[in-house]
Order: structure tokens, then sequence, then C-alpha cells
């Protein structure tokens, strides 16, 4: 089964609220008085036992303690699927910002550098946009499209994508209901004015 991320909302509020305590966090002591719960305090465990550096203790603080929800899962062949996105002027902005995330290292500062289990972070204002692009893409009838396998074509942008929801199957979904779930996902954060992280698993 090919690597996945995972698409979280993003409490960003909360991160500008924890950024400047993380940033200077560099020892065991200083992440315990951060600590909120079993999650974080595992987190802690890891460091002091060495199985965590300090840039990897951060990003997983950030993911127990903005991370809110279910996540949507996303395979290895995504981003190529975004690419091809980016062909429609429709889409293109939103598929490039997504992209970026899961490529690594998008609104990361460099003291969570180098990129690792938290991929990137989304500023609410990018999942507007991305979500914009989302409701683009599902308002030109590529679902419906894609629910009529013996009508796609192969080669092009519907091939790609029915590949990907194909390779979901390994998971149990349809496609189309991970599909409803990202729009579902995108639609929830942009209502409580969150971010979008993505999630090396």
């Amino acid at each position: 089964m090919d690597p996945l991320w995972n698409l979280y909302r993003f409490d960003h509020y909360r991160f500008v609220q924890l950024r400047p305590a993380l940033r200077c966090a560099s020892d065991a002591a200083t992440f315990a008085s951060l600590a909120e719960g079993p999650a974080s305090e595992a987190i802690v465990e890891a460091l002091i036992e060495g199985d965590v550096d300090v840039v990897g203790a951060r990003q997983d603080f950030l993911i127990a303690l903005c991370c809110i929800g279910e996540p949507v899962p996303c395979p290895k062949r995504f981003p190529r699927i975004l690419q091809r996105m980016r062909t429609d002027v429709r889409t293109e902005e939103g598929a490039e910002i997504l992209s970026d995330a899961i490529a690594g290292g998008r609104n990361l500062d460099n003291w969570l550098l180098p990129a690792g289990k938290l991929a990137g972070i989304l500023t609410p204002d990018e999942t507007s946009t991305v979500y914009q692009a989302y409701s683009t893409a599902d308002a030109l009838g590529r679902l419906g499209r894609l629910k009529r396998h013996q009508s796609v074509r192969k080669g092009g942008l519907l091939s790609g994508i029915v590949t990907f929801f194909r390779r979901l199957f390994d998971w149990g979904l349809a496609g189309d209901e991970v599909y409803r779930l990202l729009g579902q996902l995108l639609e929830e954060a942009v209502a409580c004015g969150q971010g979008i992280a993505v999630v090396t698993v």
C-alpha cells in the first residue's frame, strides 16, 4: 500500500498561541510544562527516552494539540492529481496550495524544520481558497463522471482521479465517500475559521 498523509482540521488560533513557547522549547522540562493530557505527556516521555528529537517533539505537540477530529486519508499519488488540476484556471490556485503542503514545509517556521510528521500547514485563508477550488471542481461534475467508469477516457485528469479513488478501496471506503469527506473537512474548517494540517503517517 502507498504511504499516506492524513488531512486534519487545524486550530490555527491555538497554534499562534503555542508558537512562542514551542519555538523556545528545547528540553523535556519545558515540554512538560506545556503538556495537556496523555498524548502530549507521551511526547515528553519519548523526548526523555531519545525516541524523538526536539523538532519532532515540537511537531508532535502541534499535531496533538491543534489537529481536530478524524482525518481524511490521502494517498501518495494525490500530489500528481493536484498537479493535473493546475491546468484548470478555476482550480489552479487551490490545487497548488494543497500540493505545496503535501510536498512538505508549507507555513512551517524554521523551528519546525525539516518537515517530518507535520508536513505542512494551511492558514484559514489558504484553506478557504482550497475549499473554493474543491467546490468548483465539484460543480464541474467531476464526481458524476467518476461514477460512470465505463465513460471515462484513458489518460488525462479523469483517469488520474479514478486511479486515486480506486486506491482508496484498500481502506474499505468508496471513492465518492472519501471525496465527500474531503469536502466536509474543508467546509467545516472554513466555517470554524480553521486551517488544515498535513500529517505524514
